[in-house]
């Protein structure tokens, strides 16, 4: 409990730093974002699809920004450990007259009713989780028709791996993107796991985010991508990012 409480606070304590108005130590990482609209766009469609007039949980919300789900009548609810992200989140909500509700918890510990949300989401959370405790947690929340849509990073490519050691300051310590091994063991919690990966190839794009040409070449090489990881699959553990699609909620015996 004691270990659980110190990586917790150290969680807490880094996205406050990151979220308390000094600027995103992050920010030069923000190149390599440059691509993500590929995986964000298929993260959009997904949610979109399941979303209208139901109940969504923002899992790990930081500063707010999904507030465009309302567009379907969706009620949002947004958690995450960080006050100084929650705080922001509501600032915004109320500046926006969004009705949205945002909640200081604990992502492994969540203060909801069973069944409670039709959607969860989220973006680059489950691997700053103990994903037992999360998994556990997220298909007791989820509703038995529901859908659990996430974005994370994966950890096998070398040269990805090779920068994130270079570049420590910029995560938290407690950091793990996710390995082959961990979205299997998400599988004992959900018995419908589907799974998109994203950037592989298209990382060679990030050069040329300033181009005229660059949404171009982006295209091609995403196209590559799939292509490559269609026909040789062993390639997509090499991605930096996997969509996950979970439902079916409830651990498997």
């Amino acid at each position: 409990m004691v270990k659980h409480d110190t990586r917790k606070k150290r969680e807490a304590d880094f996205h406050d730093r990151r979220f308390g108005g000094g600027g995103d130590f992050r920010d030069p990482t923000s190149k390599y974002y440059s691509i993500m609209h590929v995986t964000l766009s298929a993260y959009k469609e997904l949610i979109l699809n399941y979303c209208e007039d139901k109940q969504l949980l923002e899992y790990g919300c930081g500063t707010g920004g999904n507030s465009a789900f309302r567009e379907n009548n969706t009620k949002i609810t947004g958690i995450d450990i960080s006050p100084e992200g929650i705080a922001a989140a509501q600032e915004a909500a109320l500046r926006s007259g969004h009705d949205i509700e945002y909640y200081v918890m604990d992502a492994e510990n969540l203060q909801f009713e069973d069944n409670s949300f039709d959607v969860v989401i989220g973006t680059g959370i489950l691997h700053h989780l103990d994903l037992e405790e999360a998994c556990s947690e997220l298909s007791r929340v989820l509703r038995k028709d529901g859908h659990a849509v996430f974005i994370e990073p994966l950890g096998h490519n070398p040269l990805i791996n090779m920068y994130r050691k270079v570049t420590p300051s910029m995560r938290s310590k407690d950091e793990h993107p996710l390995l082959m091994k961990d979205v299997k063991f998400i599988e004992q919690y959900f018995s419908r796991v589907e799974l998109q990966y994203f950037h592989l190839f298209t990382l060679l794009a990030v050069p040329f985010r300033n181009t005229r040409g660059f949404m171009k070449l982006l295209g091609i090489l995403s196209a590559f991508d799939t292509s490559i990881m269609r026909i040789l699959p062993f390639t997509k553990r090499f991605a930096w990012t996997v969509l996950l699609d979970l439902s079916k909620p409830g651990k498997i015996s």
